[in-house]
């Protein structure tokens, strides 16, 4: 997958900017403040109509205006194609508009995953070390982007455990209601083992992939673990029994209704469940030093490019914001050796002595200065 152009208009500080890229190697310069961060996550938002950032959509448009548009034209397996979307803050509820190749999109579904990112910068160690629910977003994301499906699955998941809450907090005054839970708990376990099931093949080849580059990163001297955490009898799900789970599953919503109602919500499922890294067999949130988790996290960002590519049959598009100056020289070394030529990267840096001599030889490096480009 190839991005060849990338257009904005009203977006973060960009009024209007065009800046085209080379197949390979691509790296913006900058002082910080200057819009390096917010390029890249123009393309991230390319990918997945979101903010790399979680900025909502109307913080996304430059000060003083309406509304923001990006377009882009990329190769992917397809052939090439055009994208445009744009987000009008005065149009009621705000109003996004998608359009691939002049047809429009309607509903994010029909998109995701047609052009494909992995975004990693300093911030996402949030993976290793930071709340549960982060971890959560970390694989529902990768899985959207490389299961079509996935994004109907989870999104139905939430509204069912919505009204099964909703239902707790009702039935908390009168318990009689707790007669009509069995229909809510039958689609919660229905859908939980279809999203149980894509997490934990998505973790299995996580982990041989991050544990690979992670001990390449490290010369030899550490292992990299990634384990699934749940209440549920994962193991049927590994073993491919997913009848057994789901009935497993049902059964034990039901047994957990009075401790639910208790609560106000739901206690198991997916929503509760965790990633559990461990660096040579403890765990690298709670023992890990800043340096081990970063590599932690840049092994599985790294995992997850060529994760994309066993799934799709293309690499995406890998956006490294900031990364370089956090590591040793030989790690950055290592960083781009463990990288195939056919990935198209994106860099961003504020001192190109940050980045090896053969490295920048190779590369198209655009200098961004107050929202305007100047090659190099």
């Amino acid at each position: 997958m190839i991005l060849n152009n990338i257009k904005l208009e009203n977006f973060t500080n960009y009024d209007s900017v065009q800046c085209n890229l080379d197949e390979c190697i691509n790296i913006f310069i900058g002082d910080n403040g200057q819009g390096k961060s917010n390029l890249l996550d123009s393309i991230y938002y390319v990918a997945t109509e979101n903010s790399a950032r979680n900025n909502k959509d109307r913080d996304l448009i430059l000060w003083g205006r309406d509304y923001f548009k990006i377009s882009a034209s990329f190769l992917n397996k397809f052939g090439s194609n055009n994208i445009e979307i744009s987000y009008d803050k005065k149009k009621k509820d705000g109003k996004k508009s998608l359009f691939l190749n002049h047809y429009e999109i309607e509903k994010l579904k029909d998109y995701i995953g047609y052009f494909s990112a992995v975004f990693f910068s300093p911030e996402d160690l949030y993976i290793v070390k930071g709340d549960p629910i982060l971890r959560r977003k970390y694989m529902d994301d990768e899985l959207i982007q490389t299961e079509n499906k996935y994004f109907i699955y989870i999104n139905q998941y939430k509204k069912i455990l919505e009204q099964r809450n909703s239902l707790l907090k009702e039935a908390y005054r009168r318990q009689n209601l707790l007669n009509s839970m069995d229909v809510w708990e039958e689609q919660l376990s229905k859908y939980g083992t279809v999203i149980l099931k894509s997490r934990i093949d998505m973790v299995h080849h996580l982990k041989n992939m991050a544990g690979e580059i992670h001990n390449y990163l490290t010369d030899g001297e550490e292992t990299l673990d990634v384990i699934y955490k749940s209440k549920l009898p994962i193991s049927l799900l590994e073993t491919g029994q997913l009848a057994s789970f789901q009935s497993l599953y049902f059964n034990q919503l039901k047994e957990s209704r009075m401790k639910d109602l208790e609560k106000g919500y739901t206690l198991i499922g997916p929503h509760r469940d965790d990633l559990n890294l461990m660096i040579n067999g403890t765990s690298a949130r709670k023992f890990g030093s800043q340096g081990q988790q970063r590599t932690a996290a840049l092994s599985l960002k790294i995992a997850e490019v060529k994760l994309i590519k066993s799934k799709k049959g293309e690499y995406p598009i890998l956006l490294l914001d900031d990364v370089l100056s956090e590591l040793d020289k030989k790690r950055k070394n290592k960083l781009f050796l463990s990288l195939e030529k056919d990935i198209q990267t994106v860099i961003t840096s504020t001192d190109l002595n940050d980045i090896d001599t053969l490295i920048r030889e190779k590369a198209k490096i655009i200098e961004i200065k107050k929202g305007t480009l100047k090659e190099r």
